[in-house]
């Protein structure tokens, strides 16, 4: 099966990686659930690895989004694997939650045919994939946001990761503008539920870290010339998650917009990708 993918001619190998494409490894509600897996060469044992969660307003994106990112950990021995999810506005939320948490279980139950260590990993999202990978984590064990997975070999696999990576995304989507539908990303994520105060902050990572049980240290990245995202964002989850006795760390890309890594040579971007290799070295050795 042949899938659209907005980053055409990814090399499937070079000397640091080999590329599977679209691994189709799971079907939710007549939909294919799939990844693409960057492994790095050569490999010396099971090696750390990012799980990476697009981007693309709950509506769009795939996971060749992570092709530049990707390559960039391959040079330094991490695999990635760059899962997809449901998309709104057929799907609604948690679907898009859930397909997040499950892809990121079986990639702990299958590390051992990923060839990775699944005790060295790391959740990165961009824009949308951002507000995904950092709920996933700081409201894992809230009861109203349980996925359901319909797999039982996944029921009981932790979730657990090393360490966060947030590039400009939404964490109060209680801050919703008032858009015509067709532009309303929030309202088709949420569907009828949008005004529904207790949903909304359900849904709002900012709004679970006070009671989230996990601890792992969470990086965020973002513009401070973002359109679509204000940086304030950012900051305001990184003062709350410092707040809560949380490890944090912020950086602010004065000139950058959103999606920088769209110039992936610019300077937004390589300051964001030296953030990403110390936080990384820190937390997954």
């Amino acid at each position: 099966m042949r899938f659209p993918r907005q980053v055409p001619g990814i090399p499937g190998r070079s000397d640091v990686h080999e590329l599977r494409e679209d691994v189709v490894y799971a079907e939710v509600g007549g939909e294919p659930l799939r990844y693409d897996h960057y492994r790095p060469l050569p490999a010396d044992g099971p090696a750390p690895a990012v799980v990476f969660v697009h981007g693309g307003g709950w509506m769009h994106g795939d996971p060749s989004q992570a092709a530049g990112n990707a390559l960039h950990f391959a040079r330094r021995g991490i695999a990635t694997i760059a899962i997809s999810y449901r998309f709104a506005p057929a799907h609604r939320f948690p679907a898009q939650l859930d397909d997040v948490r499950r892809g990121l279980r079986y990639v702990r139950a299958h590390a051992a045919e990923l060839g990775i260590d699944p005790e060295r990993v790391a959740l990165l999202g961009l824009s949308a994939g951002a507000h995904l990978a950092m709920l996933a984590h700081l409201a894992r064990d809230v009861p109203a946001l349980a996925p359901v997975l319909d797999d039982p070999t996944l029921d009981r696999v932790s979730e657990d990761v090393r360490a966060v990576i947030a590039h400009y995304g939404p964490y109060d989507l209680s801050r919703r503008a008032v858009l015509p539908p067709e532009l309303d990303m929030i309202g088709a994520l949420l569907g009828p539920r949008a005004d529904d105060p207790a949903w909304v902050r359900l849904a709002s990572p900012l709004h679970q870290v006070e009671s989230a049980a996990t601890t792992a240290p969470a990086l965020l990245v973002h513009g401070m010339r973002d359109t679509l995202v204000s940086y304030r964002e950012s900051e305001r989850l990184h003062r709350a998650l410092t707040a809560a006795g949380r490890a944090s760390e912020l950086v602010l890309l004065e000139d950058a917009p959103h999606a920088f890594q769209v110039d992936w040579r610019g300077r937004a971007n390589q300051r964001a990708n030296a953030a990403m290799d110390v936080f990384l070295a820190r937390h997954l050795g």
